[in-house]
Parts: structure tokens; C-alpha cells; sequence
């Protein structure tokens, strides 16, 4: 990272102008946090340059040199001032140094300078504003874990996300997640995760949301068998109210599962995890990356096909409500031929419980939803104006299609 001469910092790295700009669109009242996340991204913008200029005997430091710095001896630093032409025969006590390379320009001092020493979580979250609880491990993953934490100032419980970028990919770290934060952090409804606070740290960035006293959906469903016909109505409402703002906006998910549907205590749903989350230009914009889960994925992904991802949503959505109303899966995931699974998605090989006594308008409603041919698939607007869903008009035409008005953001 560089500043010009009028004082603009300009970055190539798209994770970075991701979390920049998410710390500039965050505008919560008294949340005094941001101003410490801005000074943290702007120290580590600068980070690169502070180290070239300056190191002590206790900074353990790398750097590769091209041969023409080189040649012209621009080599390493000691305590204030240069050491030009350093080489294993010089003695390395005139300087502290304990190793030396000069191939590679590592020198390792015996002591690590007090700037320079790795954070804790712990440390880096109350450098932010936050406190871990206790019992804060909520859940993790490949490449990442989530925590609680208490929001200092309020006292206020929240959920922090913590992603390793040296355990992803490169393209998770420059496309997924910078489109994750962007995207994420322009939606507002009472539907759907709040992401109220991004910052990093070294390798890791940190994503503040709110807190699903409840744990996620499939959780639930796991531990407290099939629900009922009426609550999976007022679940499938909230999603699918959630799922038109997102489409209005013309962002699709892609990776709709109960894994990323948070429960909250007044047993309201939430949709999370925005990781495939992906800008569409119009109806017709088709989509060529897998996303998703095998158990949710729709014919045309699995197949490999271009496909529509709005549609490929709708797919996503009738799975939930199914595995919702029975506990079960409509199709087995753990087949490893995608042909298997889309034969038996053609052929609707799943079937409803008959002691469940689900309606016939249910049924139909989700059979709808998983119409295999994805032209003839309903989108979310047609899904919501299935007759299943006539008895909660609230949910029909939902006030909280404003930006504006849908959520109010919470005072810190």
C-alpha cells in the first residue's frame, strides 16, 4: 500500500478495499470502535514501509532483495541506521544479531520488540472495543470460527466471525471474501444477519454480527425433530421475505441451507454466511460456479451447467422447507455421482412421512419450489405468492422492501 501526493491510499488487494470500505459505510451512532478500526487498517497499510525503515536486534524480519538492490548494497537495517554490504563474515555481535543470511536478509535478534509482537484474540478484540465470554467458542470450520464476544460500551452480546486468510484460498481471499463483505454489509432486513462491524488484524479478519441465541436452524431441526406445519410456514415467510430483498437488490445467495439460517430467541429467523453471495445483472444472468451443498444444490448446478442463481435460490429454499416439515433430507448427499442424485431429484424419489399428516398444499408448494426444469421453476416473487403461503399476508407484501426504513441500526 501506497499514499500519493495527495494523501489517497490506494491498495491492490481487493480484501483490503473490501474492509476499508465496509469501516466507511458503517455509520452507527456513538460506536467509537470505528475510528480504532480505521487508525488498525491504516497502520497496516503502512506496516510494510514502517519495517523497511526501522528494526531493532529483537525484530525477527525477511525480506528478499532483487540482485540490483543488491549490487548496490541497499541491504539490511540495525537500530537507526543502515548496514550496507552486511555478510556472514562480518561479526554479527557488532550488530546483536544471533543469525544472519544474506541471501535471503533474515536476521533474528534475542529479543522481539514490543510493536512487534504477535496479538492474541483476546488482545486484538479488546484492542477493538470487545471482550470474549466466557464459553465464546460458538462453532468453526475449515477455515475459520466463530465466538461470542460483549460488546464493551453496551454491554451488548454479539457474534464475531474470525476468518485465517493463510488457510484459504487465493481466490476465497481476492473474490469470495471481498464480495462477502460488500455485499453484506449494503443488506438491511430484520431477516437477515446485520454485520455491524469489520476490521483485521495480521492474517486475520474478524466480522462483528449479531448473536443467534438459538444456534443455527439445522441444529434445531436435529434436536427437536420435525416442526410443524405452522411453524415451517412462519419460517418459510421470513426466508423468503429475506430472499426477494436480496433479489430486488440483484444479489443472489447461493448457498441457502439451515447451516447458514440463524434461530434468535423470539424465534425469528436469520439468513447468514454470504460467502457465494454474488451480484446479478438481470433475470437472465447466468451463473457457472458450484456453490453450495450437494443436499441443496439444484439439477442444473450439479449437472455443471450454466444456470440462473436466482432460480437455483428457489430451489435451495423448497429443500429447506422440506427437511423443516420432516426431518429428513429429500436426497442423499453422500452419493458421490452428481448423476445419481439429479436422477433421483427428476424422478422426486423423496416422499412425505404420512404420520407427519402434512397437507396436500404443502406438498405442493415445495414440489413447486423444486420444479426440476429451472425454466419452469418459480422465482422468489411467484414462490411467494404460492396459496401455501396466503395465510400469512403480513409476509406477502413485506414492508421491508426500504433500505431505509426495514431495520434500525443498533445505537453503540
Amino acid at each position: 500500500s501506497e499514499r500519493s501526493a495527495g494523501g489517497t491510499r490506494h491498495c491492490a488487494d481487493p480484501l483490503w478495499r473490501a474492509v476499508w470500505a465496509a469501516n466507511h459505510q458503517f455509520k452507527l451512532a456513538d460506536f467509537s470502535v470505528s475510528k480504532a478500526i480505521r487508525r488498525s487498517l491504516q497502520q497496516l497499510a503502512t506496516n510494510r514501509k514502517d519495517r523497511a525503515e526501522s528494526a531493532s536486534p529483537g525484530f525477527i524480519r525477511e525480506r528478499r532483495m532483487s540482485e540490483t538492490a543488491a549490487r548496490q548494497g541497499n541491504g539490511c537495517y540495525h537500530p537507526g541506521k543502515r548496514c550496507n554490504n552486511i555478510s556472514s563474515r562480518q561479526t554479527l555481535s557488532t550488530h546483536h544479531y544471533l543469525e544472519c543470511n544474506p541471501h535471503r536478509q533474515t536476521f533474528r535478534g534475542d529479543e522481539t520488540p514490543q510493536k512487534y509482537q504477535r496479538l492474541s484474540t483476546k488482545e486484538i478484540l479488546n484492542k477493538h472495543g470487545f471482550a470474549l465470554a466466557e464459553g465464546a467458542k460458538l462453532g468453526y470450520g475449515r477455515y475459520s470460527k466463530v465466538c461470542k464476544a460483549l460488546h464493551i460500551r453496551t454491554g451488548r452480546n454479539i457474534a464475531i466471525k474470525i476468518i485465517d486468510t493463510r488457510k484459504v484460498t487465493q481466490e476465497y481471499r481476492k473474490k469470495f471474501l471481498p464480495r462477502e463483505i460488500a455485499s453484506w454489509r449494503i443488506l438491511n432486513h430484520h431477516n437477515i444477519v446485520t454485520l455491524l462491524a469489520v476490521f483485521d488484524e495480521g492474517s486475520k479478519v474478524f466480522l462483528a454480527m449479531d448473536l443467534a441465541e438459538n444456534g443455527d436452524l439445522l441444529t434445531y431441526v436435529q434436536e427437536n425433530g420435525a416442526q410443524s406445519e405452522r411453524l415451517t410456514q412462519n419460517w418459510m415467510c421470513q426466508l423468503i421475505s429475506a430472499v426477494r430483498y436480496m433479489h430486488m437488490r440483484w444479489i443472489a445467495h447461493r448457498d441457502l441451507k439451515l447451516e447458514n439460517i440463524l434461530l434468535f430467541a423470539d424465534k425469528s429467523v436469520k439468513i447468514a454466511d454470504f460467502g457465494f453471495c454474488r451480484e446479478v445483472k438481470s433475470e437472465a444472468d447466468m451463473s457457472l460456479t458450484f456453490c453450495g451443498s450437494k443436499a441443496y444444490s439444484a439439477p442444473e448446478i450439479l449437472l455443471g451447467r450454466a444456470y440462473p442463481p436466482f432460480k437455483a435460490d428457489v430451489w435451495s429454499l423448497g429443500v429447506i422447507a422440506f427437511v423443516i416439515v420432516t426431518n429428513r433430507m429429500p436426497f442423499d448427499e453422500r452419493v458421490s455421482s452428481n448423476t445419481i442424485i439429479v436422477n433421483a431429484q427428476q424422478e422426486r424419489s423423496y416422499h412425505y412421512p404420512r404420520n407427519l399428516m402434512i397437507s396436500e398444499e404443502c406438498q405442493q408448494t415445495i414440489d413447486t419450489m423444486m420444479t426440476f426444469d429451472y425454466e419452469n421453476r418459480p422465482n422468489i416473487h411467484e414462490a411467494m405468492n404460492l396459496p401455501w403461503f396466503d395465510i400469512m399476508k403480513p409476509f406477502r407484501r413485506p414492508r421491508n422492501d426500504n433500505i431505509h426504513d426495514t431495520f434500525k441500526q443498533p445505537h453503540y
